[in-house]
């Protein structure tokens, strides 16, 4: 008798809350989070003892609360100190571990190993998967890393073979000589958790744990954020008792139902068996990767799968894989590897020197939102760029200093397929200047970067059609908090419909084009007139020199016109210790017939911002803001101050020119809704161009950076 009274109930509810800020975010959205969502769940739960919880706080953000939230600090301590709370570890910086080398793997994991202990005296066991991101080999990268389980969607499961009835509980997987737990979080859950009614969740969580078989569990693991900060969620979770009616409903079937952390389930329970889980993310993702028609025609088979229509084939619908977003997006692609480039000189480094030098900054570069775009703003979103390519130049810089012996009187130029494209690109380097040019695509720069000031001015996104585009011209209604961000689209703005705009090939600078002499200036302006012919997408002959302490890049390109010959000769000189670099053309009339026109060399900049009086136009006839459109003749230099990063860069030329200049902006979504956001500027120097047969003409260009006032 005392025996059968001893024994606790078997069925199972595991409750996993994964809270993450990215590195870069501003600290209002930060305390914002913390005041709306991370602290009021937290006092949700301090008031249901029995209630137990596994969370997640990525390193960024378990760093900013431990400097600036005491108050969720202090609770978080005392939870876990009462075993009512297990703290998860995972990616210090929450990168997508499968896109990292194995090095910058388990740096990653032994550093957010080391927080976790440091703040709550013991290292997890556990980790969070960044993205749920899996990829078989990395069943042998957790367990060196002294990880014993994670949680995963069930979609990858039901990928792997698994019915929805098998999804009770934990498994084994392996690969590489290590092996690994685990559990497969309900999607179900997912969408009723905070959204459906309690009583609804309650009955999905009774269902789920009914089997019988050893510790029937059911398993929710998902966004911190959902409580309190989506749209909506504060006043439905918090302030009309969604979490605490569940809270209430949940200890009601203490008798049968318990609650348990990841870590006491996987000691406890015995394993379902084991599973070989296929390359996969949670659902939604399969759709976002995709390119745009397919994602628009995944989104809609999501919904037929949530509304219950043809729920046998969902197991057998993969959507696309994560590494596609390398694919799609060129900026994610040149980022990542920039990265790892990046991750081996600071390597080098460490070697040389037996310091750790820029491995900080580097990990800081691989928090994983700039290298995606879904329903989250991800790789739209300009300050979290900004801060990846940031910190990449901050370890860059820490790793020249050191494989250069602390000085600046060097250049380097590596000439290969650095970003695995199938092209040539072509990496000039110094101390104070990094540039990345595309043979394969006319010469272009697609990075302008200032690595002693941890400044880049390339990163302009490109503008391209997404999946869900054409819904934004019909979308409406507010988030109730009832309605996940999946589920509805809703503009922020309508001027988000004016920034629906597809650019015909990648955003970049010392971009070249040919326009007729009589196109009017507004044509080309709002690019309603196309240019005569382009160096986009054209390959350049390139060639590599050096000229006492200044190296120089020749490029050479035919440009196709109708019954004209032209060829542009290309030079971009940098030197020693120089915050700036000169470009020199020359356009050659190779057929029998004069051409006149005007030449174009086109420069993708980006300054954060459009607005605001530390963001401006200088010399072009009046001060503008960056978010300002127009044409100024008859210059020879201008200049665009940056108060935010205090940095100016100035143009300057040995002939007159007009300046044509525009705002790149793009419209994105957000877990708040459809936005707008300034991406960058755009601007076309123009200068006549007249040659006779065999003629040619001269321009040349030279940039230059200064520092300014804040």
């Amino acid at each position: 008798m005392s025996s059968a009274a001893s024994v606790q109930p078997q069925r199972t509810l595991l409750l996993c809350l994964h809270n993450h800020q990215p590195v870069g975010n501003f600290d209002s959205v930060l305390e914002e989070s913390c005041r709306k969502a991370y602290l009021p769940f937290l006092e949700a739960l301090d008031r249901f003892p029995g209630i137990k919880v596994t969370l997640h706080y990525s390193g960024h953000l378990l760093r900013w609360i431990v400097e600036n939230a005491p108050e969720v600090y202090d609770m978080l301590r005392k939870m876990v100190s009462r075993g009512q709370v297990e703290i998860l570890g995972g990616g210090m910086y929450e990168p997508i571990l499968a896109l990292l080398s194995e090095r910058d793997r388990q740096g990653q994991l032994r550093a957010m190993a080391e927080s976790v202990r440091d703040c709550f005296g013991r290292r997890p066991e556990g980790i969070w998967l960044a993205e749920r991101v899996w990829e078989p080999d990395l069943a042998a990268t957790l367990p060196a890393a002294g990880a014993r389980y994670l949680p995963l969607d069930d979609y990858h499961f039901l990928r792997a073979g698994l019915s929805h009835e098998d999804l009770d509980g934990v498994y084994l997987t392996e690969a590489g000589g290590g092996a690994v737990r685990v559990f497969p979080g309900s999607e179900l859950l997912r969408y009723l958790i905070p959204f459906g009614s309690v009583e609804e969740t309650l009955a999905a969580v009774d269902r789920m744990t009914s089997r019988d078989v050893p510790y029937p569990a059911a398993i929710f693991a998902d966004d911190g954020e959902k409580f309190g900060v989506w749209p909506g969620t504060h006043k439905s979770v918090y302030e009309e008792g969604w979490l605490r009616r569940f809270f209430e409903g949940v200890w009601a079937r203490r008798d049968w139902l318990a609650t348990m952390t990841l870590g006491e389930y996987a000691s406890r329970a015995p394993l379902r068996g084991k599973i070989y889980l296929p390359a996969c993310s949670y659902i939604e993702m399969g759709e976002w990767t995709l390119p745009p028609g397919k994602a628009a025609r995944f989104g809609d088979l999501l919904h037929d799968f949530r509304a219950g229509r043809m729920q046998e084939m969902k197991p057998f619908v993969q959507g696309g894989h994560f590494r596609n977003f390398l694919r799609k997006y060129e900026e994610s692609n040149q980022l990542h590897k920039r990265v790892c480039w990046i991750s081996d000189r600071v390597e080098e480094a460490a070697r040389r020197s037996g310091d750790t030098v820029g491995r900080e900054f580097l990990y800081r570069a691989q928090c994983n939102d700039v290298y995606w775009h879904g329903v989250f703003g991800g790789l739209y979103l300009n300050h979290l760029r900004e801060a990846a390519y940031a910190n990449l130049l901050r370890a860059e810089e820490a790793s020249d200093r050191v494989l250069h012996a602390g000085k600046n009187d060097w250049t380097e130029a590596v000439k290969g397929d650095l970003d695995l494209d199938g092209g040539i690109e072509v990496l000039l380097k110094t101390s104070h200047l990094t540039l990345l040019a595309h043979a394969h695509d006319g010469g272009a720069l697609t990075e302008i970067s200032l690595p002693k000031r941890g400044v880049t001015l390339g990163h302009v996104l490109t503008r391209r059609e997404e999946g869900y585009h054409a819904k934004l011209r019909k979308a409406g209604g507010a988030f109730d908090g009832s309605t996940s961000i999946h589920d509805v689209i809703v503009l922020k703005d309508p001027s988000v419909l004016d920034a629906l705009s597809v650019d015909p090939w990648q955003r970049a600078s010392f971009r070249e084009a040919l326009y007729r002499e009589g196109d009017p200036t507004e044509g080309i302006l709002d690019e309603t007139i196309p240019p005569l012919c382009a160096t986009a997408g054209r390959e350049a002959g390139v060639e590599i020199a050096r000229s006492g302490s200044r190296i120089v890049l020749f490029q050479r390109l035919q440009l196709p016109v109708e019954r004209a010959e032209l060829s542009l000769e290309k030079v971009l000189e940098v030197g020693e210790g120089e915050e700036g670099f000169s470009v020199r053309y020359r356009l050659i009339n190779q057929g029998k017939e004069p051409i006149s026109g005007r030449f174009a060399s086109e420069w993708n900049l980006n300054f954060l911002s459009g607005s605001g009086p530390d963001r401006r136009y200088e010399g072009t006839g009046g001060d503008a803001a960056l978010s300002s459109r127009g044409a100024a003749d008859g210059l020879r230099e201008f200049r665009i101050v940056d108060g935010w990063r205090n940095v100016a860069v100035k143009a300057r030329t040995d002939r007159e020119f007009s300046l044509l200049r525009y705002p790149i902006e793009t419209a994105s979504l957000s877990e708040s809704g459809a936005e707008k956001i300034h991406q960058g500027v755009c601007l076309r120097l123009l200068f006549p161009a007249r040659l006779p047969p065999g003629g040619y003409e001269y321009y040349s260009l030279f940039w230059s950076v200064i520092s300014v006032a804040p």
